[in-house]
């Protein structure tokens, strides 16, 4: 009788065992024996307070409108080569599952840009957008017309935000550069590195502006756009590189405030610039750009001409904002200020 308890005891206690391993298996906690579960369950938990969120934006008009993400996007449409650049620059380019309207300037990034979905260089067609099936899309805020890709709403009454950049619109600042910069690494949740980035960025603009308020004397600068044979001005509300050349101790010549202006010769001789920056889109042909304003007749009497100060900068920094931004505010700097900015 002694050795049947014995025996019934032995294989209850067996059972326990036996049940209480299956119960550790299905109820295992996340902890440093288990690292994957841990990572995935963290990450999980960061998306879900993050997400979802209101971002405020603005149409091509300047009306402010708001856009809720409800989750992080994974699947983005990006019309812009711009924004294709930052995402790529971020180490994003993975979500873009669709890239229009490439400007062809000079981009550092052109080999990776190649390597896109590249839906076509131009305008993309609704359908063509629809098919892809993105839950985000990221683009100039002057897409968003029915004539091109649709309006914002036509994009929300599908269930799909959008973000407009800022600095596509009219008011082009440095400051709104930074806060499309913000936009993004908010939507995309990737604050940490575009909060860094922007903080140099700042941080080498302000070393540059401690340097220029020694500037003695200040040139006047002209800046100029061209377009085949007709040449352009730009009023400071429509570029950023008017802060620039402020910025590095210079004066902008102001035409017009918030309109592009068409500029003869003649036009160029009336304000007599000190200095010319050109905006040119392909990096290699600054020089037969620069010949085109040092060889023209008309313009000799011109100081600018005479000194031989006309420079060519890549538009899209110059115009609307890129990631070389400190990089192109100091070439501003070394060029409106040359002693002061030599060593630099």
């Amino acid at each position: 009788m002694f050795m049947k308890r014995i025996v019934s005891l032995l294989i209850t206690m067996s059972l326990c065992l036996i049940a209480l391993s299956a119960c550790s298996q299905h109820n295992v906690e996340p902890n440093a024996s288990n690292p994957d579960q841990s990572e995935v369950t963290a990450s999980s938990l960061a998306e879900n307070k993050h997400y979802p969120l209101t971002l405020t934006i603005y149409d091509d008009a300047g009306k402010e409108m708001q856009q809720t993400i409800k989750k992080e996007p994974k699947r983005i449409v990006v019309i812009g080569q711009g924004f294709a650049e930052w995402m790529i620059a971020f180490g994003e380019e993975k979500r873009i599952a669709g890239l229009a309207y490439l400007d062809k300037s000079f981009s550092e990034y052109e080999e990776q840009i190649k390597e896109l979905p590249i839906m076509t260089d131009m305008w993309p067609s609704k359908e063509a957008i629809l098919e892809l099936q993105p839950d985000l899309i990221i683009s100039m805020s002057s897409a968003f017309q029915k004539e091109r890709i649709g309006d914002i709403s036509f994009w929300n009454k599908r269930g799909i935000p959008v973000l407009a950049g800022i600095n596509y619109t009219t008011g082009r600042t440095i400051d709104s550069f930074f806060e499309d910069i913000e936009n993004l690494g908010t939507v995309l949740n990737i604050q940490e590195r575009t909060n860094a980035f922007i903080e140099k960025q700042r941080d080498q603009i302000r070393e540059i502006g401690k340097i220029a308020e020694r500037a003695q004397d200040k040139p006047n600068v002209l800046l100029l756009g061209t377009s085949g044979e007709t040449t352009y001005y730009y009023g400071p509300s429509l570029c950023l590189i008017d802060e620039m050349i402020v910025g590095a101790g210079g004066e902008y010549i102001q035409v017009s405030k918030d309109t592009y202006v068409e500029m003869s010769e003649e036009s160029i001789l009336s304000v007599n610039p000190d200095k010319i920056i050109i905006t040119g889109f392909q990096k290699s042909d600054s020089q037969a750009l620069i010949d085109q304003f040092l060889h023209n007749p008309k313009l000799k009497n011109a100081t600018a001409i005479k000194t031989g100060n006309v420079k060519v900068v890549e538009y899209t920094t110059a115009v609307r904002g890129s990631l070389g931004l400190a990089d192109l505010y100091k070439d501003v700097a070394r060029y409106v200020q040359p002693e002061l900015f030599k060593g630099e």
